[in-house]
C-alpha cells in the first residue's frame, strides 16, 4: 500500500547509511534480548530470595531445637563433677566391665505405704 503522494518524497539514505540502520537495529535488537535475559534471572533470582526467606524461620527454628536437645545430651552424658546427688534415699554405685558405662541402684528412703506392705505380705 504505497501511495504516490507528492508532498512525500522518496528519499535515497546517504551512502552506507542502510548498513548503519541494519547495524544499529541489530544492536538494539542484542539489548533487548540481553534486557529480557536479565528481567527472567531477576525475576528467578528474587523468587529463590522469598523461598529461602520463607524457610529461614523454620530452619533457624530447628537448628535451635537440635542446639537445645544436643547440649542437653551432653548435660546428660558427662559425667558429674559432684558425683550424683540424691534427695532423701541413696546410691551404690555397681561395678561394670563397660568404663563408658556407669550403673547405680537407687533405692529413696520413703516410707512403704500400706498397699505396698499388703503385697510383700502375700
Amino acid at each position: 500500500m504505497h501511495d504516490s503522494n507528492p508532498l512525500f518524497a522518496d528519499l535515497k539514505p546517504p551512502a552506507g547509511g542502510l548498513q548503519r540502520l541494519q547495524q544499529s537495529l541489530a544492536r538494539s535488537h542484542v539489548v533487548a534480548s540481553n534486557r529480557r535475559l536479565r528481567l527472567v534471572l531477576g525475576g528467578a533470582l528474587a523468587a529463590s530470595l522469598l523461598v529461602l526467606a520463607s524457610l529461614l524461620p523454620d530452619t533457624i527454628a530447628r537448628q535451635q531445637r537440635t542446639d537445645a536437645l544436643r547440649s542437653a545430651m551432653h548435660a546428660a552424658l558427662a559425667p558429674p563433677t559432684n558425683g550424683i546427688q540424691i534427695i532423701n534415699g541413696a546410691a551404690i554405685e555397681l561395678v561394670d566391665g563397660n568404663p563408658g558405662v556407669r550403673l547405680y541402684l537407687v533405692q529413696t528412703a520413703s516410707v512403704a505405704t500400706h498397699s505396698d506392705r499388703d503385697r510383700k505380705e502375700r
